[in-house]
């Protein structure tokens, strides 16, 4: 689809769509088997985890920075990959306060984020950057990938991650501290000791430039 088109397409199949996602995804929610492994910003259904977004192709309509349908405990496992920079500070302490809210004691989460400190690590680092990992990705999906300050500026001014919030491990460290969780690690991308994570994550090519972190109820 032309992406004039599409713009202009969007919030009208926004609008169609997200009631029924609404309805359709309360209903899942409610016969979801407790406790839940609940993918938040997942694109495409996941054996055993029950999948939300709030897009307008979604199926089950979740807004993690509202009031969760789920009570206190109903969740065991939440997984978020690369939704946390697309929304506010406030929004993501909001997601996380929720997030901790639902997770039985014990539950734990899982979240992957653009890791702006590698990314400005990168740009220190001079012209060698320009043959890493990342900045291969980055050409790959149409970029340009120039200069070592194009390690720096992709994360911030693509993808709409500029009305977001970029974070590095102690930024987000903090921000889940203060959600109540503890046990907050950084795991290489793609890798968990967690069985249910393992293998989640679909930016484990991109060479360091993804931040993945787990914590614990």
């Amino acid at each position: 689809m032309h992406p004039r088109v599409k713009a202009i397409a969007r919030p009208i199949v926004l609008a169609v769509n997200t009631p029924l996602a609404k309805a359709r995804g309360n209903a899942v929610y409610k016969k979801a088997e407790r406790p839940v492994k609940l993918e938040i910003g997942g694109n495409s259904p996941r054996e055993g985890w029950v999948v939300t977004n709030v897009g307008p192709t979604v199926r089950n309509y979740l807004d993690a920075t509202a009031p969760w349908p789920f009570a206190e405990g109903e969740v065991s496992h939440i997984y978020s990959d690369n939704v946390i920079e697309h929304i506010t500070l406030a929004m993501n302490r909001a997601f996380f306060r929720e997030a901790f809210k639902a997770l039985q004691p014990g539950g734990k989460i899982r979240l992957v984020t653009p890791d702006l400190r590698a990314h400005v690590e990168l740009y220190l680092s001079g012209a060698a950057a320009l043959d890493s990992a990342p900045a291969k990705h980055y050409r790959g999906l149409g970029l340009v990938v120039e200069h070592p300050i194009d390690l720096a500026r992709i994360p911030v001014a693509a993808f709409g991650h500029h009305t977001g919030y970029l974070f590095d491990f102690e930024t987000l460290k903090v921000e889940l501290e203060a959600a109540g969780f503890s046990d907050i690690i950084q795991t290489e991308a793609g890798k968990s000791t967690v069985p249910e994570f393992a293998g989640l994550d679909v930016r484990s090519h991109e060479g360091g430039a993804q931040l993945a972190v787990e914590a614990t109820k």
